[in-house]
């Protein structure tokens, strides 16, 4: 049996004193919608892991924790049944307009991961020692995620495709020519239904090969930073890097086959 949304809908408009009739206007809210979409993408990302994973063996859930700034809650946990380990999974959008065609026809699609609260001075000076950093230079990474944040990010391209309503300010699914040629080379067919492909489109990586470091060959942009290539903070925006054919390069993962990728950290 579905879940009565509808009369959870009412419900919670009813909790929070929010007129049933203007919910959609709400939601609608430029300032609103990057948030909500981000939420549920939680939702989505828990059900395609369900998907991915053998239920005998894992167990998929969404804690629900209420966080403060400067500590990291957990978008996705994924639990191993048999050794009780636990991965933290960050579930992150690509950027709006965040697909680049190279000029060898390669392509990148940049993911947009950064934390969501900067964190001021008073953070620094609590999270540095936890987290085995100096405090100049968690400052000068102050909205930057490290390894010890979570171990897995998980994204979906779909935003990429993505642009703003300058009038309006919202967000409306506008894919060029030259994006609309890509995502059927990913998808293989040129049929319809791009807009749910690319969203359904969810890629898996570890944190610790997205980090700035000489291993994987990604350098830091930030100007204060004193080892540029190797200190160990996640990038604002890591790449999704694809081959002309649409194949994937780089340390990503169809989620669909993301099965080996958890099994690494038991």
């Amino acid at each position: 049996m579905k879940p009565d949304w509808e009369s959870k809908l009412a419900a919670y408009c009813e909790t929070y004193n929010i007129p049933l009739e203007y919910l959609s206007d709400t939601l609608n809210e430029p300032k609103v919608i990057p948030m909500i979409r981000g939420k549920a993408f939680e939702f989505s990302v828990m059900d395609a892991l369900k998907n991915a994973l053998n239920e005998n063996d894992w167990k998929i859930s969404h804690p629900t924790i209420n966080a403060q700034t400067g500590l990291q809650d957990v978008d996705v946990q994924v639990f191993h049944k048999a050794s009780k380990k636990i991965i933290r999974v960050e579930c992150k959008l690509a950027k709006k307009e965040g697909f680049i065609k190279l000029d060898n026809n390669d392509s990148q699609i940049s993911v947009k991961c950064m934390r969501s609260r900067t964190l001021g001075t008073r953070k620094v000076r609590e999270l540095a020692p936890k987290l085995g950093v100096s405090r100049s230079v968690l400052s000068i990474h102050n909205d930057q995620y490290l390894p010890a944040d979570f171990d897995v990010v998980v994204i979906s391209i779909g935003n990429a495709f993505y642009r703003t309503n300058k009038n309006s300010g919202t967000f409306f699914w506008s894919p060029t020519k030259e994006e609309v040629e890509f995502l059927n080379s990913l998808k293989g067919s040129n049929e319809n239904g791009l807009k749910d492909f690319a969203f359904n489109s969810m890629f898996v990586a570890r944190t610790i090969d997205l980090i700035i470091s000489k291993r994987n060959g990604v350098k830091c942009t930030r100007s204060k930073c004193k080892n540029k290539s190797n200190c160990g903070f996640v990038p604002n925006y890591p790449k999704i890097s694809f081959d002309k054919n649409a194949t994937v390069t780089n340390n990503w993962i169809h989620i669909s086959q993301s099965a080996k990728l958890f099994e690494s950290f038991l």
